[in-house]
This record gives C-alpha cells, sequence and structure tokens, in this order.
C-alpha cells in the first residue's frame, strides 16, 4: 500500500511537538491466534475525540513478538490509516532481534505512513556501548526524515547511560525521544542535561515526571479510560499540580491494587496480559486473548477490575460504566 497523504491537521512530530499522552494499541486475535483486521479498526477508532495525543503498535502491549511479517504490515497499514482519518499521528513499534529485520519493518511502516518509528534495542544478546552506537546510527539512516523513538526497556538487558544517550541525541536530529519508565526524576533530569531538548516519556506518572522535565506517558492505563489519562497530563502540564494529586493519587492505586498486585504478582500475568483485561473493562473490543505460550486472562479478571474501581476510584470509571 503506498502513503495516503496525512490530514494537514496532523502536526510532524519533532523533539519540540512530540509531547502528551499516547495510547497503546491492542492486536485483537481470533481463536486461531490470527489478527482480526475488523476489531483493529474498532480499537483505533475507539480513541477518537479522547483527547489523547497519538497512538502507537508494537510494544509489549500490542505483542510485537508475536507477529510474522504479513501481520506486522497488516497492523501498520490498518493503524496508519484508522488513526490518520481521526487526525492521530502514528508510532509504529518495529522492534526485532537484528537490525537487517528492524530495517526491513521501518521500510513497511514508512510505506504504511507512520509519523515515527518506536524501537526497542535488540534483545536476546546484551548490546555493548559500540553496537548500540551502530545499531542506532544504522535504523536512523535506514529510516531516513521519519523520527525514531528510542523505548529504554529493561527487556533489552541494558540501560543507557546519560552520557550515552546524550551522544547519540547530538549525532542524530532524527532521535527525537525516548520510553523510559524505569527512572525517577532525578534520572529524568540527568538525561535531560546530557541531551537537552530529548523527548523522555515515562508512564501514568505524569504528578513527578512533567514537572522534572517529563514530555508526557506512553500510557496503557489509557486503555481503561483516556480521558482521565488526559485530564491527569493537562493538569500536570499546566502546573495545576494540587488540583492534580487527588486524581494521580486514584491512579496510582488502581495500578498497584487492581492490577499488578492481584494480577502480576498473585495471578502471574504478564503485562500484555494485564493490558488487555483493563482494556477489555474499558470499553475495547479487543478480548483477552494472548499468543500462545502467554497466559491470557479471564472475564472474571474483567469484572474484578471494574468491581474494584467501582468500590475504591470511582472517579476513574469511564462514561460507559457510569451508573445514571
Amino acid at each position: 500500500m503506498s502513503s495516503a497523504k496525512k490530514p494537514a491537521k496532523i502536526v510532524p512530530l519533532t523533539r519540540q511537538t512530540l509531547k502528551g499522552v499516547w495510547a497503546a494499541l491492542i492486536v485483537p486475535w481470533t481463536d486461531r491466534d490470527e489478527l482480526d483486521a475488523r476489531r483493529l479498526v474498532k480499537e483505533v477508532r475507539g480513541y477518537g475525540g479522547t483527547g489523547v495525543s497519538g497512538v502507537y503498535t508494537g510494544g509489549t502491549t500490542g505483542e510485537f513478538y508475536a507477529q510474522d511479517d504479513a501481520t506486522f504490515a497488516k497492523i501498520a497499514e490498518i493503524v496508519c490509516t484508522e488513526a490518520h482519518a481521526l487526525g492521530l499521528p502514528v508510532q509504529i513499534g518495529a522492534s526485532a532481534l537484528s537490525t537487517r529485520t528492524t530495517i526491513q519493518r521501518i521500510r513497511v511502516a514508512k510505506k504504511a505512513g507512520a509519523d515515527a518509528i518506536q524501537l526497542a534495542l535488540p534483545f536476546w544478546l546484551e548490546l555493548k556501548d559500540d553496537e548500540v552506537k551502530r545499531y542506532v546510527a544504522e535504523v536512523v539512516a535506514a529510516a531516513g526524515k521519519t523520527p525514531i523513538i528510542l523505548y529504554l526497556t529493561g527487556r533489552s538487558k541494558r540501560k543507557l547511560t546519560p552520557e550515552l544517550l546524550g551522544e547519540l541525541a547530538k549525532k542524530h536530529p532524527t532521535f527525537i525521544g525516548t520510553k523510559d519508565t524505569g527512572a525517577d526524576a532525578a534520572g529524568l533530569q540527568a538525561m535531560l542535561k546530557a541531551a537537552p531538548g530529548l523527548a523522555i516519556f515515562g508512564g501514568e506518572d505524569f504528578y513527578v515526571r512533567v514537572p522534572a522535565g517529563g514530555r508526557g506517558g506512553y500510557c496503557s492505563i489509557t486503555g481503561f479510560n483516556a480521558p482521565k489519562v488526559v485530564e491527569l497530563y493537562n493538569l500536570c502540564a499546566a502546573g495545576k499540580l494540587e488540583e492534580a494529586k487527588p486524581l494521580a493519587d486514584a491512579m496510582h492505586r488502581y495500578l498497584y491494587e487492581a492490577l499488578v498486585n492481584p494480577l502480576v504478582k498473585e495471578a502471574g500475568l504478564w503485562d500484555s496480559a494485564v493490558d488487555r483485561i483493563q482494556r477489555v473493562a474499558g470499553g475495547g473490543v479487543v478480548g483477552v486473548r494472548c499468543q500462545s505460550p502467554y497466559r491470557s486472562g479471564t472475564q472474571k479478571h474483567v469484572d474484578g477490575v471494574i468491581a474494584w474501581v467501582r468500590k475504591n476510584t470511582p472517579e476513574l470509571l469511564p462514561a460507559h460504566l457510569v451508573r445514571r
């Protein structure tokens, strides 16, 4: 598919414009573990009018590791077409175990019309500094004018120092941002000191991150209630921290008491399953099925999340669950 012309209202992504709340898209699977394109279209359209700054694919939430080439290409095509029709920019996750495969997927993503490429470092073997530099140089060259965002995850087996991050940012202007949910406020500020202007994102912890210079969040909680996550971000970005504090506390409780403790620590589910559970609870049509061999959640888990929120943090309930 050749790239369709993007609506004029989609602002090109740069270190200055990359900000806000980005929603992680979940891939719906059929009972045969194949892409359910019809439901994926609905998943993308579900974020229209929610206030999110954009959508992205290919992280843990989107189970990038379970996608063959044909599935990856179809996902990129559908997401770019549907999101651009809503005026939402798209980051296509193209992470892979080798630079060669990553570059192949970058080409596919660019052809589909991706506004940026999001990449984790190859993760089977831990990269040395010179290998990180080589990888970034090669993927930046392959992407051309399309910007790159690095997903700095512990699953890549190594942490980039602020100094190395600064070196990469200085050398590659189209490397515009990072997702780094593991850095605290001090760590974020150290990265910004080494790489001024880089758009550094976390998760939903805007109350801590934004005052320290964070630019926004790549958020799985948007799956449950995107407008509420956007509300928290907007309050923090406007410096209204006192007003934001109760909502930030409610989301922190929700994250740990409704998701992490019962679903991760007790039920032993991975992030991909938990994100599906909260997306279905939030009204999404993606289903709870994860790709084998990973364990899936159940409708009982979905009902448990809804019941917990209704009892403990009703202010977080999405509109369709609010009792009239």
